[in-house]
């Protein structure tokens, strides 16, 4: 009789297949778009601008930046089981904070490039 894989595996497949989602790769594997395209005097673009194209690479940064945020998220939740250790729950909560506000920033910025706000 087969055994049930460990449940840190399932953990795993599970968040990379929804990272995988939510980082808009399933449209970048239908269109297969190129993976960085030129711009300008031959300038490297990494995100493209414009709400209905997408660059290979900025389905894997943003997959990248949602996992950092959701690590900084469960960090956050991981710092109340140390109610008892303030100081090792103060110093889990800082990095938590600060993998999500980074991710924040990260995804905010990246969404001003594809609409165009900070594109020159």
């Amino acid at each position: 009789m087969p055994t049930r894989p460990p449940d840190l595996i399932v953990f795993g497949v599970i968040m990379a297949v929804v990272l995988f989602v939510l980082g808009g790769n399933i449209y970048t594997l239908v269109r297969t778009p190129p993976a960085i395209a030129g711009g300008a005097n031959e300038i490297p673009i990494l995100i493209a601008p414009g709400l209905d194209l997408q660059l290979g690479l900025e389905g894997i940064v943003a997959s990248v930046t949602i996992m950092i945020g959701t690590l900084g998220l469960g960090l956050l939740y991981y710092a109340s089981k140390y109610v008892f250790q303030p100081g090792y729950a103060t110093r889990l909560m800082t990095l938590g904070m600060i993998l999500a506000g980074v991710a924040f920033l990260i995804i905010t910025y990246m969404f001003g490039i594809k609409t165009a706000q900070y594109y020159g």
